[in-house]
């Protein structure tokens, strides 16, 4: 009986301790990778693979690592192994189609998240993507309709109802734009670009004083945002062609002073306070 439970333990043995060494690696992999030692969970990740070249879970993690340190080359061939032998492995399929979009391919790409659509029919990220690249191919239609799927598949993600609000702007609808974006910034108030492109849509519509209260919000929020002061610029120098325009050559002194403090190198303002200010 004793020679039966040693010879056993002999035949099971090693494949119980091998998986047990993976198992053991990838918990440490992933740890190095949690601490953001990338260059530890890249060789942990690696000596993984080695051992067990099937596991996907631990090649999708090295393959995103290799993104993380720049090595896309590297990152593409690793989930490229997973999704040919796995194709439904959405997660390979969007780092792929990501890695694509990097290399300007944008049909590889599109035929990537296209993809995974008909594995997960509820996958935003793959709406969000395609509804991308119809903003590049400048079809807006398409853009609003799959970005809307996006935001329907996952209503929580912030930067969908950016993307959306976008894609109406492009379609000349304003107020579409502007609800998205107002759903946007309910997700995450502190969302600057929403805040700068709600300002550009009072600027639009002749609401100077309102855009600039836009921009003025997103510098509270980050006072280095060099797009808001540099639109806060924009409208102070038109107030302050609309005062001297109306006679109001005090007013529109005011108004230059005004753009040179958030923008102490703008020509114009400089230009018409030495013209104007005396």
């Amino acid at each position: 009986m004793r020679l039966i439970i040693i010879l056993v333990m002999i035949l099971i043995g090693p494949s119980v301790q091998a998986g047990h060494d993976i198992d053991s690696i990838i918990f440490k992999a992933a740890d190095y990778h949690y601490r953001g030692q990338l260059d530890a969970a890249v060789l942990e990740f690696e000596r993984a693979i080695k051992i067990a070249p099937d596991n996907h879970f631990a090649r999708n993690q090295l393959a995103l690592l290799y993104a993380k340190k720049e090595r896309f080359d590297d990152a593409l061939c690793e989930f490229s192994k997973v999704a040919s032998h796995e194709s439904h492995n959405t997660f390979a399929l969007q780092w792929i189609g990501i890695l694509k979009l990097k290399q300007n391919q944008l049909e590889d790409a599109f035929q990537n998240f296209a993809a995974i659509i008909k594995i997960d029919p509820a996958h935003a990220e793959a709406y969000y993507f395609l509804g991308s690249i119809y903003n590049c191919r400048h079809n807006p239609a398409k853009a609003i309709e799959y970005l809307q799927k996006a935001r329907d598949a996952d209503t929580d993600e912030a930067a969908t109802h950016y993307r959306l609000g976008r894609a109406f702007l492009q379609a000349e609808m304003p107020l579409n734009a502007r609800l998205e974006y107002e759903r946007a910034l309910a997700i995450n108030p502190k969302y600057t670009r929403v805040i700068n492109e709600i300002g550009w849509i009072f600027y639009n519509q002749g609401a100077l004083d309102t855009a600039v209260s836009k921009w003025r919000q997103t510098l509270k929020i980050n006072p280095q945002d060099r797009e808001a002061g540099l639109n806060i610029a924009k409208a102070y120098n038109e107030l302050a062609w609309q005062a001297l325009s109306a006679g109001k050559r005090k007013e529109a002194i005011n108004f230059w002073k005004k753009t040179l403090k958030v923008n102490p190198r703008n020509k114009a303002a400089r230009y018409y306070l030495k013209k104007h200010g005396k």
